[in-house]
């Protein structure tokens, strides 16, 4: 196996590199990857069945992706790409091995013998974390037959998906990647912790926003929102700033600049990050010692994150993308598509949209299963 892996790599290396100066645009994938939790054999009531399915989870992804990787050499043809950026895939392949491998370590603390599901002696490394998934499935019983077919699909789809972005990585820039420590997509957060964001609103009065809002309110959870400054302005118009402050109030908000737009290639990028971020700031919407700014389509450069910076913020990226927003996911594949992938990181930032409606079946029943699992919200003014 250390052999493929490193045969592999070499393949990586002999692709066309995509340069820095390509315009080249991650449009969303042409298929996305959707879950179904009714095919889970067993329970998510607790800590110990969130870990049981975790270790399932980063096993299955951890099999897929070392067949992916083998195919190295296809990845043109495979992700849809013309060229590939060879580095930044071989960072996001490494990145996500060494996920697996600590994952897998925390969350075989609470296996009570290596015969267990998901369990073993052998302890996790970014080196053996292939093999380890290929022997877990090898070894399935067969009441897990029907979960795991779903399961190897929705891996194989979901690695094609951020291999893309890797592939594509930096032109144009994504979430896939960062940029050093100015940037934070919550991958690196402490075990079983999680944050929920919404971005594009608000909404206008009476919308999505007010729903989701009132609805976090009485659940006693907190999330950012990232605002358009542009539709900020146009809600605070119609109604009023104290409106505005009872709207958001418990919660956070953020910047999403002032139009949605690519701010890697906007020449008034500096510009655009002021304006929307001193209407926050001024409005008193901030909850958090900093107006973070969240890139729509998490397209940035390396120069805007330092300016934040300096500026004493920073950039709010995402590791777990709800997809919320594609019109081919229905609103029960969006929360199954959710928990599945917060099984397999087990901490890190959700992306859902206020101003779509999926997010409203999708969010109380995340509150439920984080209840139930032992799991952690961050409270967004600790930020």
């Amino acid at each position: 196996m250390r052999s493929r892996s490193l045969s592999s790599l070499a393949a990586l290396a002999l692709l066309p590199v995509l340069t820095t100066a390509s315009t080249a645009r991650a449009a969303g994938p042409k298929e996305v990857a959707l879950a179904d939790r009714s095919l889970w054999p067993g329970h998510l009531r607790s800590p110990q069945d969130f870990d049981q399915a975790s270790r399932a989870e980063n096993l299955v992804f951890a099999q897929v992706l070392g067949e992916l990787e083998a195919r190295s050499a296809e990845f043109p043809t495979l992700l849809g790409v013309k060229q590939v950026h060879a580095e930044s895939v071989r960072r996001w392949l490494e990145q996500m091995k060494a996920t697996v491998a600590t994952n897998l370590r925390t969350a075989r603390a609470t296996c009570g013998a290596p015969s267990e599901l998901g369990c073993a002696e052998e302890v996790p490394t970014a080196a053996n974390v292939v093999r380890q998934g290929g022997a877990f499935v090898a070894s399935l019983p067969p009441e897990y037959k029907a979960w795991l077919a779903m399961d190897e699909r929705f891996y194989s789809v979901y690695a094609k998906e951020q291999l893309r972005l890797a592939a594509l990585f930096p032109s144009p820039t994504s979430e896939i990647l960062t940029f050093g420590e100015g940037e934070d997509t919550g991958a690196q957060w402490p075990d079983r912790r999680f944050l929920l964001t919404f971005d594009d609103g608000p909404t206008p009065a009476g919308g999505g926003t007010d729903r989701l809002a009132t609805l976090l309110r009485a659940r006693q959870a907190s999330g950012i929102f990232f605002v358009l400054g542009d539709a900020l302005k146009a809600r605070q118009d119609k109604t009023s700033a104290a409106s505005l402050k009872a709207l958001y109030e418990g919660q956070c908000v953020g910047s999403h600049g002032q139009k949605h737009a690519s701010h890697q290639k906007m020449a008034t990028w500096k510009e655009s990050l002021e304006e929307s971020r001193t209407r926050v700031a001024d409005l008193g919407l901030a909850g958090t010692g900093k107006v973070l700014f969240r890139p729509p389509y998490g397209q940035r450069t390396e120069e805007l994150t330092r300016f934040l910076a300096s500026q004493g913020s920073q950039v709010m990226l995402w590791n777990i993308d709800s997809q919320d927003w594609n019109a081919t996911v229905a609103p029960g594949p969006t929360g199954d598509r959710v928990i599945t992938l917060m099984l397999l990181w087990r901490r890190g930032i959700v992306l859902f949209h206020d101003v779509h409606n999926k997010v409203h079946e999708a969010v109380p029943r995340l509150l439920d299963f984080a209840q139930a699992t032992g799991l952690q919200w961050k409270d967004c003014h600790s930020l």
